[in-house]
């Protein structure tokens, strides 16, 4: 199949709006929850569409990289990368602090931070099978019993 610049220019253009306005909305807490999905999907195929961008240019994408400018962009953007990460790593965000210290939580004090009624999610856990005894916390709910966080916190939280 020959690549053609008619289709792939159109989606990488297409594809990066979408990108974009999905990441400003996940940068201002706008659509929280409907975002994230959008952005990291269509940034996986912006990030196929681009592969065949380079592709296409491969020849005029050279004559860019042997200019004076690209190293040092290249370089700044790796920079910016690796602090950005290396600061997530030493602040993490405050939805994970929170999530950690739940987990650790005993069982009780989970249940009133959740507001939901401890009895009745006791019963769902169990009729799931997950066994719940007095002294566990919520991380405990899932590595004993071998299930995932999303399962466990999802029948906690059923209405």
């Amino acid at each position: 199949m020959k690549l053609n610049r008619n289709y792939v220019t159109p989606f990488i253009s297409l594809i990066f709006l979408v990108v974009g306005i999905s990441g400003m909305l996940m940068f201002f807490h706008l659509l929280d929850g409907y975002t994230e999905v959008v952005h990291e999907i269509f940034g996986l195929f912006f990030f196929i569409c681009a592969i065949f961008h380079i592709l296409l240019n491969w020849k005029p994408l050279k004559i860019h990289f042997k200019k004076g400018v690209f190293l040092p962009a290249a370089l700044a953007l790796a920079i910016l990368s690796v602090l950005f990460i290396v600061e997530q790593q030493y602040s993490p965000k405050v939805d994970t602090i929170i999530l950690e210290r739940l987990a650790k939580a005993p069982i009780a004090d989970a249940f009133r931070a959740l507001q939901v009624d401890s009895l009745a999610a006791v019963k769902r856990l169990r009729a799931k099978g997950i066994s719940v005894d007095a002294g566990d916390t919520l991380g405990n709910l899932w590595t004993d019993n071998e299930t995932n966080i999303m399962e466990v916190f999802d029948l906690i939280t059923e209405e």
